[in-house]
């Protein structure tokens, strides 16, 4: 069995008062699958997203992503990096921003002809003009969706892909993740959004306080009857030391304020 991706015992602390923000994090990501990182905010999903890439350095453990170190030329020409909030020049136009992403990739003109239109139109952004400060965060998150696939990387990692989109985008990123499967390509999606998560992935790894508290194929992880978010709330609420109190505070409980 091939693996894409591989970590062993990472660990990341931010600053030395701070506890750990990854702690011993061991994962290995299939060729060909796709994987879903899951967990509350702050368990840690963004900065190993971040050290797979290459841009954040670990301070213990070892990764490594399709056969090389993380920021070799090998690993960084095969991973394509959608980042959650992606930040584009503003006077920009979205082909011009494919076309600068694209020249880093190598690709000649010819190729860049022929990739851009089709990637905008899977954008959603065909025809579209106006440079990049008339966009809403959703037409943002699609053109950053866009750049990620241009070299049709091996890797693709996708962080909270659809947290803008509409039910429409949100369809169209599924649908990407399944034809990229089926092509071979290896997807590393880290997402809030659970039910998205569930439709897509073959494996998934629940984080919490920076450590692994499961991982395996969605049928092994969510018993049958259950749901991942259910499993979810389980393990996460079980790390944190018990269910959170839901109710309202005790002044909106009180009566008409005098």
């Amino acid at each position: 069995m091939a693996f894409a991706v591989e970590t062993t015992s990472l660990r990341k602390r931010y600053r030395r008062s701070d506890p750990l923000a990854v702690d011993g994090v061991s994962l290995q990501i299939q060729e060909g699958k796709v994987f879903g990182l899951l967990g509350p905010n702050g368990a840690g999903k963004t900065s190993i997203v971040k050290m797979i890439a290459g841009l954040v350095r670990p301070d213990g453990g070892a990764i490594e992503v399709l056969g090389s170190a993380p920021g070799d030329r090998r690993a960084r020409s095969g991973i394509g990096f959608a980042p959650e909030d992606p930040d584009f020049p503003k006077f920009l136009r979205a082909t011009e921003v494919l076309d600068y992403f694209g020249r880093l990739l190598g690709l000649s003109a010819d190729e860049r002809s022929r990739r851009i239109p089709e990637t905008l139109a899977w954008c959603g952004l065909a025809g579209e003009r106006r440079q990049l400060r008339h966009f809403s965060k959703g037409m943002k998150q699609r053109l950053g969706l866009g750049q990620a696939i241009l070299g049709r990387p091996r890797l693709l990692i996708l962080d909270e892909p659809t947290a803008d989109l509409d039910p429409m985008g949100r369809r169209d990123v599924r649908e990407l993740i399944t034809g990229l499967k089926d092509s071979g390509t290896t997807v590393l999606l880290n997402s809030h959004l659970l039910s998205e998560v569930e439709r897509v992935s073959d494996t998934v790894a629940i984080l919490g306080q920076g450590r692994v508290l499961a991982e395996g194929a969605i049928d092994e992880i969510v018993p049958e009857g259950r749901t991942l978010e259910d499993v979810f709330m389980e393990l996460v609420e079980k790390a944190e030391g018990g269910p959170r109190d839901r109710g309202v505070p005790s002044f909106m409980a009180e009566g008409e304020a005098k």
